[in-house]
């Protein structure tokens, strides 16, 4: 009956040379900024990864020497009056217990601890300070870096204790 001819539209104009394509695609503009988006991405974590390793570090040498001064307060509290009258009231070095010998070597860092006693030695009762400081030199840099930990304590003649930290 009727062609199909006759109900095709017209085709204005010359046929194209290839088919249009239905199919979307990324350009390589678009791959390489998707890239590089990701490439800061990593980046940002690595670096947020390291610094919170650093403080992470920082926060175990702390508490080292918190346990370091705590440990030589306990260790005053059980001698007598006679031994802490007897201590030099200068700056004095002291050899940190063989217990925190593994966790001073594992944290990379170097401590010193040093005790002050007050001035008064007719006093009944005696502040003796501790100072823990310990020294990083965080690698690939050439400069190192000191903390400081303090806590003074009061020893009394007739059993008086009492302790505070400062940092």
């Amino acid at each position: 009956m009727f062609s199909s001819r006759l109900h095709r539209p017209a085709v204005l104009g010359p046929k194209p040379a290839c088919p249009v394509q239905s199919e979307r695609g990324f350009t390589i503009v678009e791959a390489i900024m998707a890239a590089i988006i990701l490439v800061v991405g990593f980046l940002g974590m690595i670096q947020a990864i390291t610094i919170g390793s650093e403080m992470q570090a920082t926060a175990r040498r702390e508490t080292l020497a918190a346990q370091i001064i705590n440990h030589e307060f306990e260790k005053l509290r059980f001698k007598d009056w006679s031994y802490i009258s007897g201590l030099t009231t200068t700056s004095t070095t002291v050899t940190i217990d063989s217990q925190f010998t593994a966790a001073v070597a594992a944290s990379g860092a170097t401590f010193t601890l040093t005790r002050t006693l007050s001035a008064d030695p007719y006093a009944t009762i005696r502040e003796v300070n501790f100072t823990v400081t310990w020294t990083v030199r965080p690698s690939g840099i050439s400069t190192s870096r000191t903390y400081t930990r303090a806590s003074s304590a009061w020893f009394g003649q007739y059993g008086l204790n009492m302790t505070y930290q400062r940092s």
